[in-house]
């Protein structure tokens, strides 16, 4: 370099001329870079801390060593599991904190078909490796495939009991408003008198009992009961126990909702979601005597579905609930979407940890930016340069900001691309045989 190059110089041509003059036209290159520090590392301790001061200008900066690479990204404990390699030092592990995960929560933010339920797969298998449980709200079935050497999967063909359906998740259902007392006021009756065996019948038959003392309310309620009881049935049933019952403790636990339309589905996570919250509770206060007895993780894929910015779905209260107070009882919930700015801001801003793969739209970069504390925007200008399985690594469960390449779990069976070319061959090749036949 020389003195006489300063900052005022920003034009690469006025560069150059310099240079051919000050080196009497011999071609140089010339590198101007800028150093951002992320932290100082001090004796055996993995962590990073900022020192007090900034190095002095005119200090030598050096590649750090693998030795040191691997003491920041890759420390020891029992708590940080691999994820992936460094993308620019592949033989550098990535390891992140699953603690921080139960603590602080996870966003995992992409475009579609960037490797997002492959992230999830491989959080899942570390966790279930770790004796860890993990339920995954699977609404398009691309988990429920998966075969894990000595690890239970264990795949949920959700209902839910009527009877522990409270006067709240039922008036949603029945789609009544919440301004509407006496209705509500009739169902809470109904419901707190309507007991095993028959419950739609013994509903209605409530209901229309209560027509005198509530008049047209109750018949409003009555009514949409006999408007929505096919739609009921297809997610309730008298015989089921506490959906809590269903998980199995220390293993991948999938709750697919395949089958299932969204209003559907939205009750069935929302339910859920309240279960285990106030199963955690329970175990907290009674000291592991009741509730479930382990801390866990909840994966609720399509985010941006069930966690609107838009509708007021029943997911989004839930999750609400367990962004605010699943760190006291060990639940730690993970939001996987690939359209982040559809995503409740609130409970976007309380997420501890992020991965985020490829994001191109300008929208969602600037939405996740405004929303998620540990993005700057030099973090946001690296989101488009992403390939597929590569991922920027946020907040407390990395030592600091790192871009890795994120481990393929094969035995991930579905959620790919589909290649259509070779369904279509298969199909032509299937119609040419027989006509030649």
């Amino acid at each position: 370099g020389s003195s006489v190059i300063t900052d005022s110089l920003i034009d690469p041509r006025d560069i150059e001329r310099l240079i051919k003059t000050i080196r009497y036209g011999e071609r140089i290159y010339y590198y101007r870079g800028t150093i951002k520090i992320l932290g100082s590392i001090d004796g055996s301790n993995s962590k990073l801390y900022m020192p007090p001061i900034p190095p002095p200008p005119g200090t030598e900066v050096y590649k750090a060593p693998k030795s040191v690479l691997a003491r920041v990204f890759s420390p020891g404990g029992r708590e940080f599991v691999r994820v992936g390699t460094l993308l620019r030092e592949l033989d550098v592990e990535v390891r992140v904190n699953i603690n921080k995960i139960v603590s602080k929560h996870l966003g995992v933010l992409a475009m579609t078909g960037m490797g997002k339920s492959n992230l999830v797969a491989l959080i899942a298998k570390k966790i279930a490796e770790l004796g860890g449980t993990i339920v995954i709200f699977d609404y398009h079935g691309e988990y429920s495939s998966m075969k894990l050497v000595d690890m239970i999967v264990n795949v949920i063909r959700p209902k839910i009991n009527p009877l522990s359906l409270d006067l709240e998740e039922m008036s949603r259902l029945l789609n009544i408003p919440k301004n509407a007392t006496r209705q509500r006021m009739a169902l809470r009756e109904c419901l707190e008198n309507t007991d095993d065996g028959e419950f739609f019948a013994k509903l209605r038959k409530c209901l229309q009992s209560r027509i005198g003392r509530y008049g047209v309310s109750a018949q409003k309620v009555l009514d949409a009961v006999m408007a929505y009881e096919g739609f009921l049935k297809k997610i309730v049933d008298e015989k089921m126990e506490d959906v809590i019952n269903s998980i199995i403790l220390g293993a991948i636990n999938i709750v697919d909702l395949s089958d299932l339309h969204l209003n559907q589905a939205d009750a069935i996570v929302s339910h859920w979601l309240n279960r285990i919250l106030e199963a955690r509770k329970i175990c907290v206060w009674s000291r592991g005597s009741h509730g479930i007895p382990s801390p866990l993780a909840l994966v609720i894929e399509e985010a941006h579905v069930f966690i609107s910015a838009d509708s007021d779905t029943a997911t989004r209260r839930s999750a609400e609930s367990i962004v605010r107070e699943g760190r006291k009882f060990g639940i730690g919930l993970v939001i996987v979407s690939q359209r982040p700015r559809g995503l409740d801001p609130t409970i976007l801003s309380q997420l501890g940890n992020l991965a985020i793969l490829r994001i191109v739209h300008p929208e969602d970069q600037q939405y996740v930016a405004k929303h998620c504390e540990p993005i700057t925007q030099d973090i946001v200008e690296e989101l488009p340069g992403l390939n597929i399985g590569e991922a920027i690594l946020l907040g407390e469960w990395v030592s600091v900001p790192t871009i890795v390449k994120i481990d393929l779990v094969k035995e991930k069976l579905s959620g790919g691309d589909i290649d259509a070319v070779s369904h279509w061959s298969k199909i032509y090749s299937t119609r040419t045989g027989n006509l030649d036949m």
